[in-house]
């Protein structure tokens, strides 16, 4: 029964890009970043750090070097009463760990299941000003920024359509978001091609 919530769970999971104005309480975003903290790594170097934003100027300044919805044009990104209540910023120490993307990459899918269960949006944001946020947040010279994750309670429901001709999301005339996945049957090879 639990694994077919959960994977219930990552079958309804979607980029949210447009949140509630609603406090995520701290204690929430610790676990969250305690989950990530618990994902595999590689040969176990743990290479990673976690930055938690939630302080309301913190993250105005911390938006302005993020980029949104790529696909979409013109240009765009969540209104300011539509913006996320916190982020977690995924940190690496590269001296540690040559495959320190691939621990990031674990450790974000933990958070964004963990806020997925407790009904709280998630976007992996990985095209980022990655100089003006080391700034912003006074970045220590050992570690480099591998992503933020935007998070807040969800104020949108993107829906996944059939992959048919290109992979690009888009919006709707009601403002929908629509994500195209390829079938299974045109991505999975069994023991042979």
């Amino acid at each position: 029964m639990i694994y077919l919530e959960i994977y219930n769970k990552i079958k309804k999971r979607r980029s949210i890009r447009r949140f509630k104005q609603k406090e995520i309480e701290l204690s929430i975003l610790k676990k969250f970043v305690n989950a990530a903290r618990l994902a595999p790594s590689a040969a176990n170097l743990q290479p990673l750090e976690f930055f938690i934003v939630n302080d309301v100027e913190l993250k105005k300044k911390l938006f302005t070097t993020l980029s949104w919805a790529g696909y979409l044009k013109p240009e765009w990104k969540p209104a300011e009463n539509e913006r996320p209540a916190a982020y977690i910023i995924i940190l690496a120490d590269k001296s540690i760990s040559n495959w320190y993307q691939r621990d990031a990459s674990f450790a974000a899918e933990n958070i964004i299941l963990c806020a997925e269960e407790k009904g709280i949006g998630s976007c992996v944001i990985c095209k980022v000003d990655k100089e003006s946020l080391g700034k912003i947040i006074h970045l220590p010279y050992n570690l480099i920024i591998d992503s933020v994750i935007a998070l807040g309670y969800k104020n949108e429901q993107p829906v996944v359509e059939e992959y048919k001709d290109s992979i690009k999301y888009w919006k709707d005339e009601d403002d929908v978001l629509h994500v195209p996945k390829k079938k299974l049957e045109n991505i999975i090879h069994i023991n042979n091609f």
